[in-house]
């Protein structure tokens, strides 16, 4: 066949002159090819798109269904060790009350050995520099977000938090409690030591800021995003904290529980509320969370729980995951306008050309080139994606 001889044969299966079913064919495959198109770049290309760009900004997404919460994300809340702090604190200074420094810290490290958690790690490691020789302890029991209860001779010791001391009726001089006060204003972390029901003093941690905090909270901030600091942290500890952060709320002397509870009641307004941490401490948030993030260098049980893992020590790369989805959304709504447009259009070609006095012989190009008008549109619109 000759070139001329396919150009008339596509002329001719074109042809709709006193032929309207041909009209309607035509129209519905140009609908049918078009919607087929706008389905594979809607459903398919958008997302694996969208995932390509996260992953150039460090950012990895498990479920491409969470795009739109992500795009929406409205508040955040935080921990304090390791998010906002560096999660290294150590032992600046012992306060005792009724016995020798050395023979408080002893104690305490005695309490900490074997538990899974910075600030313990922090009084082991002092009492090991001071070759300090440690007491025999039994049944040590953490108690999540408060301290640690010991059995030392059958006497009952207690670690922890002010309000975790007073919970056992266990006294703390006016003037100690005063002190540590003082100091947790100051950004020291308190860590009270009792033997059986008094109060034998206090050790104080510092933990650094991390450098990039204040930036980042700021970056969160413009992008529409309010933190929440909840801690277990003593109020003035807390506050010590939040103030150099810039951080928007604080919530503190929380146990895990109490974090939980605060991030569900947080839920109640219907925003779109995400938690980033990096250690189990911070389990009942990333759990109840809309939108769950693992910080890097977080550990294995969190970065399994996660929706979103940021592969930096940065809370402003949430901001930038925000941003990103936010333009993925804008393309997606975008798309679905131009859809509809096409197919209105597609439906009101076909009114047109059925109400002239006959049908033009070559009419149905009419929908042909509005169907490759509005594939061309919707193309430009997702092709590239960038950020």
């Amino acid at each position: 066949m000759l070139e001329g001889d396919y150009v008339d044969y596509i002329l001719a299966c074109i042809s709709i002159e006193d032929n309207p079913v041909r009209l309607y064919l035509i129209t519905a495959v140009v609908i049918l090819l078009f919607n087929c198109l706008w389905a594979f770049l809607d459903r398919l290309l958008l997302p694996w798109q969208a995932k390509k760009l996260l992953k150039k900004w460090k950012i990895g997404i498990k479920d491409t269904g969470k795009l739109p919460l992500l795009a929406q994300l409205k508040d955040l809340v935080v921990n304090l060790s390791g998010t906002i702090s560096y999660g290294a604190p150590a032992v600046t200074d012992i306060f005792p009350n009724g016995i020798s420094s050395g023979r408080l810290l002893a104690l305490a490290a005695a309490i900490e050995k074997g538990i899974d958690h910075p600030i313990a790690e922090a009084i082991v490691d002092e009492a090991s520099v001071r070759g300090l020789a440690l007491p025999e302890i039994s049944a040590a029991s953490p108690v999540p977000g408060k301290g640690v209860e010991a059995l030392m001779n059958r006497q009952t010791l207690s670690l922890g938090s002010a309000k975790f001391l007073q919970e056992q009726n266990i006294e703390i001089p006016a003037e100690l409690f005063t002190r540590a006060d003082q100091l947790a204003y100051k950004g020291q972390i308190i860590v009270f030591v009792a033997i059986g029901k008094f109060c034998r003093g206090f050790i104080t941690l510092h933990d650094k800021i991390k450098r990039s905090v204040p930036g980042d909270i700021s970056f969160l901030r413009e992008m529409g995003i309010t933190t929440t600091l909840l801690t277990g942290a003593n109020r003035s500890t807390a506050k010590s904290y939040g103030k150099p952060s810039t951080i928007d709320q604080i919530r503190s002397e929380l146990d895990a529980m109490g974090k939980a509870k605060e991030l569900l009641l947080m839920q109640t307004s219907g925003r779109v509320i995400g938690a980033a941490g990096r250690t189990m401490k911070f389990e009942g948030p990333i759990r109840s969370s809309q939108l769950s993030f693992a910080l890097e260098y977080a550990e294995e049980s969190v970065k399994s729980m996660a929706d979103v893992l940021i592969h930096t020590n940065s809370l402003g790369t949430i901001a930038t995951a925000k941003g990103i989805c936010r333009v993925v959304m804008g393309k997606k709504k975008t798309g679905r306008l131009i859809a509809i447009a096409c197919n209105l259009l597609l439906v009101l070609s076909v009114v047109f050309l059925l109400n002239l006095a006959s049908l033009p012989a070559y009419g149905s190009l009419l929908p042909i080139i509005i169907g490759i008008f509005a594939a061309a549109i919707l193309l430009l619109n997702q092709i590239p994606l960038q950020y």
